[in-house]
């Protein structure tokens, strides 16, 4: 009786299995991940979501999920319930990974997609998929760069500070010295979680950096130099928006008493410099807002290239202006940077901010004893001049921005 009972039992469980195999489904249950669902319509492989702000106001347009059982069909895939009119795919369709998110790939570097939906037929086979607004940067991508140049050339990876969700931030120093001797260069980059493109950059220069090349000795032997990779850690593998985040974002918490601890930490390292003569040299990696590609084939904006926006501060922004320059000058990756596209203070929404009690660190730093450059990097999500971005040309790219900071403190020595 109980072996029929059991085979009874079994049949039902199959049955409702297999039925279970063939739906959809959809989760974000990784880091990096985000994505609300809010219907699935089996019947016709239609997915209606949206992304998780997650205390970003009023609209960002970040999302990051993995789709399931949709092996050989053709799904759409329909972001809905929308504060904000924009566009939510940008000029390449969504990033796309078959393998679990170790390689990923634009969906169409050929036409424009549409604001708000994309259609994607899975491979027979393909089970699972992943699916990006851009190609993710996590903290397991700063662990593999670590584990590969662990030890080289005084690249380590220490203790910045504990975050607010009990994660060990990290940062990384070379050529500390109480004594100022050389110029001091301050690197950051994610105060805004989803801005990966910043990320990859930043590893690019910090693969030169600490490299056997002619360039990255040089590097060396030039300046101090303190990175902070990840300033809002706790975003990045929550996979939040970070940008616009209440009651204000990382970006704009360099005011006197900070609310994030690696903000906190950022600033210490400043006030401790500038007690020992200063910071010299400051660069914050970004990316901008969603990206598309011109309507007349020929006209990129400020969201579809590389730039450095300008300083309030007068001498400050020609200093920025002239690393502009000698970045067009030596890069040579695959990705185009004009230096014409520099952002003057007073253009675009590069303009005064009318909260006083906010601050981002470019700007903050202005106002330290010292400075002589402080500037962001600006890196689009998808679409540089038309060229797709990559890991690897992003990367690429980083590394002339080194190669570039090497010539500009080649030339304040001089001056």
């Amino acid at each position: 009786m109980k072996t029929k009972y059991f085979m009874a039992f079994f049949c039902i469980y199959a049955f409702f299995a297999s039925i279970s195999e063939g739906k959809i489904e959809i989760n974000s249950d990784y880091p990096g991940g985000n994505i609300i669902v809010e219907k699935i319509d089996q019947e016709k492989d239609t997915v209606y979501l949206r992304q998780d702000l997650r205390g970003s106001k009023p609209w960002w347009f970040y999302w990051n999920f993995k789709a399931k059982n949709i092996g050989g069909k053709t799904v759409k895939f329909k972001f809905v319930n929308q504060a904000k009119p924009w566009r939510l795919i940008d000029a390449f369709g969504p990033a796309i990974s078959t393998d679990g998110g170790k390689t990923w790939k634009w969906q169409n570097p050929q036409e424009q997609p549409a604001v708000d939906e994309f259609f994607y037929t899975a491979p027979e086979g393909v089970n699972e998929v992943r699916f990006s607004y851009c190609i993710p940067y996590l903290f397991s991508d700063l662990e593999s760069f670590s584990k590969e140049f662990e030890g080289k050339n005084g690249f380590k990876l220490r203790p910045l500070c504990k975050t607010r969700q009990g994660r060990q931030n990290v940062c990384i120093a070379l050529n500390e010295s109480p004594a100022k001797k050389k110029p001091r260069v301050f690197l950051t980059s994610r105060h805004h979680a989803c801005e990966a493109t910043g990320s990859y950059v930043l590893e690019g220069f910090m693969r030169e950096l600490f490299s056997d090349s002619a360039e990255g000795k040089a590097l060396r032997e030039a300046a101090e130099y303190f990175i902070i990779p990840m300033v809002d850690l706790d975003g990045v593998e929550n996979g939040d928006q970070g940008k616009n985040r209440a009651p204000h974002d990382h970006g704009r918490d360099y005011i006197d008493n900070p609310i994030y601890p690696s903000v906190a930490a950022a600033k210490e390292k400043l006030l401790e410099w500038e007690k020992q003569g200063g910071t010299d040299i400051i660069i914050d990696f970004h990316s901008p807002f969603v990206g598309e590609r011109p309507k007349d084939g020929r006209t990129y904006n400020d969201n579809s290239s590389i730039y450095l926006p300008g300083r309030p501060d007068a001498t400050i922004e020609k200093q920025v202006k002239i690393f502009s320059d000698i970045i067009e000058s030596v890069n040579t990756s695959e990705l185009p940077f004009l230096s014409s596209d520099f952002l003057p203070y007073g253009t675009g929404w590069n303009k005064p901010s009318n909260d006083p009690n906010r601050s981002s660190l470019p700007d903050y730093a202005t106002k330290l004893k010292g400075t002589k450059m402080s500037a962001s990097i600006e890196t689009p999500y998808a679409t540089c001049r038309g060229v797709a971005t990559s890991k690897e040309n992003l990367k690429d790219f980083g590394r002339c921005v080194a190669k570039a900071l090497l010539k500009y403190i080649d030339s304040i020595k001089t001056n």
